[in-house]
């Protein structure tokens, strides 16, 4: 598997990861012990792709064909212009039997799941449509995300209002993904496929960084338990993993939250 960023740049060192992923993030400082250099980090040395190999073996019983994988790639979330979702790394594959698979890979060390809650954003949302640009649609995108993924709730229900709003974005945009990079960057309208399978690991890395602060890292656990939890996601059992699985309109929707030495 030759991880990319968007330029078609490979990564197949340390060096190589960092100067890809400046070249399409430059907003984010990189920062060693840190998210971005500990998933370059776990890929480069090859540690991450056994254990992807893995974590497909548990999960559907067999190594996937992985087609593509990018870092960095940009999941539609909606038509809406702007904050469509990052994913640190994407990948596509298929089955023996040729179904679809996208895996969306969300890697933390001590970061937060977002700062604001689903209503806080929702809120935030309003108050930039009423206060500084009348064509916002950042309230309505949390709607959407919400009513999508919890059953036609609204932002404002007690049952799920103070969950994280940056793993609903997440979950949502992933759960739309394409079944493959090409067709990933076609508009996301009802004729867009989407992936027969999708999983979503979440990646916390044990740095020297993680352990500056473990209860940060226990919050960050809970918000996630928490999360699917309120997604109705039947928790499993398989191995060593705690998998959590839900079938949406016939498709297998699966994510897990795994702690890695590093």
């Amino acid at each position: 598997m030759i991880i990319k960023n968007k330029h078609n740049r490979a990564l197949r060192t340390i060096e190589e990861w960092k100067t890809g992923f400046l070249e399409v993030d430059k907003r984010t400082h990189w920062c060693e012990g840190y998210s971005a250099h500990s998933l370059g980090l776990f890929f480069t040395t090859g540690k991450g792709l056994d254990w992807l190999r893995d974590l497909e073996k548990t999960i559907l019983g067999e190594v996937i064909e992985h087609t593509a994988a990018e870092i960095e790639h940009a999941s539609k979330l909606d038509s809406f212009r702007g904050a469509q979702r990052m994913q640190d790394l994407a990948i596509w594959g298929k089955t023996v039997d040729g179904k679809t698979c996208f895996i969306g890979i969300e890697a933390k060390v001590l970061e937060p799941f977002g700062d604001l809650s689903i209503y806080d954003s929702f809120l935030a949302g309003i108050e930039e449509r009423e206060e500084r640009n009348p064509r916002s649609k950042k309230a309505e995108r949390v709607y959407r995300v919400v009513n999508f993924l919890f059953g036609g709730r609204t932002p404002d229900d007690e049952a799920i209002k103070h969950l994280r709003y940056q793993l609903a974005h997440y979950f949502k945009a992933s759960i739309m993904e394409a079944p493959s990079i090409e067709e990933s960057s076609k508009p996301l309208n009802s004729t867009r496929s989407v992936a027969d399978i999708v999983i979503l690991p979440v990646l916390v890395f044990r740095t020297a960084h993680y352990k500056q602060n473990t209860k940060l890292a226990e919050n960050n656990y809970n918000d996630f338990i928490d999360f699917v939890k309120a997604l109705g996601y039947t928790k499993e059992r398989i191995g060593d993993r705690d998998v959590y699985h839900a079938i949406i309109d016939g498709r297998d929707i699966y994510t897990v939250y795994e702690v890695i030495d590093l």
